[in-house]
């Protein structure tokens, strides 16, 4: 790849994946560093090709948080567009296709509906698009790829163009998903032979195989390419959902070479996610398109920074996409906003930011008033909420601490394992308990004599503050400011 283009981040000096030979896979329930192995180094077998990996572990998590696990079944009947054999189809120009990614997400969705019910309904749908996978799947001589048959212009950018067949790392890691869960739930050995061979994919980077899905930038970094095409555009999200899938693959083999791609592939996430962020607004979708921002996918970074946490323990990516969350947080959020006596000034906006109307009134006393929307507004300080009833019925105001706040909790996140964070020496810290209402419930002041090392294992907003509920030592059970902590 052109050093102009990704090379700015060559200098960061992280060593590379060394190619050594084989080493047996580490017990299950192990993590994969060894120990007393220097952070950025390999001492293992190597997916026989180089690549920055700063030693991120990877572990299993509970069931109940597993990637596309799910609460309630998908309806019996799909609603959405599909051929006689019940298996997901796209209409492009007109004309319907096979998704691999859509048939990869719809198996999943399927498979976690049969552990809901055990019915066997689910379980046959789900082998019905993985199926469709296989019918479908180049071969390359151990290695199965999944290609989309249509043309795509990603961006709507016609000179890039990916002309049918393209393929896509995402599509090849919701794939591996898909055969994983599909063997966990039959214990048919095809299911199984069907991952090694779209696990087989992940060890064929580009410029040495055709057809490929994953590359390294002129900077050393290992990309998990949603659109292979041209020298790849490096999409985030895409990236993230195919390092699932070696994560899914590596909880049933254990495979050393599965463990070191995802810890480069989680090296790649720490060091470019501060690139895309775009601090106090969404972050990019890609690093070759910084302009191409949309929040429905901001969110969707969110999630899966925090779920690559669970899955590696690294205090780094829970850092990010709580910075990710403070940067635009999830616009859909209802509640009470309280208001103290005084002077405000609301706003309706264009999506673009432009002021269209503005009311200001006086309170004499406190007051109420619902909102549907806690959100950023382009080119415009500070949190807004949207305005449901009253006189401001249809405005945005402005998120104003200790004057203008939503009542009780919002935007939560649950951390497993709990967050490990500081308390800085002689620095008063006040914890506090609440109702679900907002209503403080309980206060405990202090001032830690020394450093004192905590963890955290949720962050909320408590009435416009965004707090952390500590889960050990003196403040244990009370919430304190995320201010108040310097995390790890």
């Amino acid at each position: 790849m052109a050093a102009g283009r990704w090379g700015r981040r060559a200098a960061l000096g992280l060593a590379a994946v060394v190619v050594v030979g084989t080493a047996a896979a580490p017990a299950a329930g192990a993590s994969t560093r060894a120990a007393g192995t220097p952070v950025g180094t390999r001492t293992t077998a190597s997916p026989g090709f180089s690549f920055h990996a700063d030693g991120y572990e990877i572990h299993d998590i509970g069931r109940a948080s597993y990637p596309y696990v799910r609460s309630v079944p998908v309806a019996r009947t799909d609603t959405e567009l599909h051929d006689a054999d019940g298996v997901r189809v796209t209409v492009v120009a007109g004309r319907a296709y096979d998704h691999p990614v859509a048939q990869a997400q719809y198996g999943l969705a399927n498979v976690a509906s049969y552990q809901i019910t055990r019915d066997l309904f689910y379980l046959e749908r789900a082998m019905a698009q993985a199926e469709r996978l296989l019918l479908r799947a180049t071969r390359v001589k151990d290695a199965s790829y999944f290609p989309y048959p249509f043309d795509f212009d990603p961006h709507g950018l016609v000179d890039e163009r990916l002309p049918a067949p393209w393929y896509s790392a995402m599509a090849q890691g919701q794939a591996l998903s898909l055969f994983v869960r599909l063997a966990e739930a039959t214990g048919q050995p095809r299911w199984r032979a069907a991952a090694d061979a779209t696990f087989e994919t992940f060890l064929r980077p580009h410029g040495t195989a055709t057809p490929w899905t994953v590359s390294v930038d002129a900077a050393g970094y290992l990309w998990l390419e949603e659109y292979a095409g041209g020298e790849g555009d490096h999409t985030f999200n895409g990236h993230m959902f195919a390092a699932w899938g070696l994560w899914d693959y590596w909880r049933i083999t254990r495979d050393v070479r599965a463990a070191q791609l995802w810890d480069g592939a989680l090296t790649t996430v720490a060091v470019y996610a501060p690139q895309l962020r775009q601090p106090g607004w969404i972050s990019s979708y890609c690093l070759s398109h910084p302009w191409s921002v949309v929040a429905t996918y901001h969110q969707i970074h969110i999630a899966q920074l925090a779920t690559l946490y669970a899955m590696s323990h690294a205090p780094v990516l829970a850092r990010l996409s709580e910075q990710y969350l403070d940067d635009y947080p999830t616009p859909a959020v209802r509640g009470t906003v309280r208001f103290t006596a005084g002077r405000y000034t609301a706003y309706r906006f264009s999506w673009g930011g432009k002021v269209l109307a503005r009311k200001t009134l006086t309170l004499a006393r406190p007051s109420t008033a619902p909102a549907d929307q806690r959100t950023r507004v382009q080119g415009h300080g500070g949190v807004w909420y949207r305005i449901t009833k009253g006189s401001l019925q249809g405005f945005y105001l402005q998120e104003r601490p200790g004057a203008a706040v939503m009542a009780g909790s919002s935007l939560t996140s649950e951390w497993s394992p709990a967050r490990p964070g500081t308390l800085p020496a002689h620095v008063p810290v006040t914890g506090r308990t609440f109702a679900a209402d907002g209503r403080r419930t309980g206060v405990l002041a202090m001032t830690p004599p020394a450093a004192t090392p905590v963890t955290v294992s949720r962050t909320s907003l408590w009435n416009g503050v965004r707090s952390a509920l500590v889960a050990d030592g003196s403040l244990r059970g009370y919430w304190v400011p995320v201010s108040a902590i310097s995390f790890t």
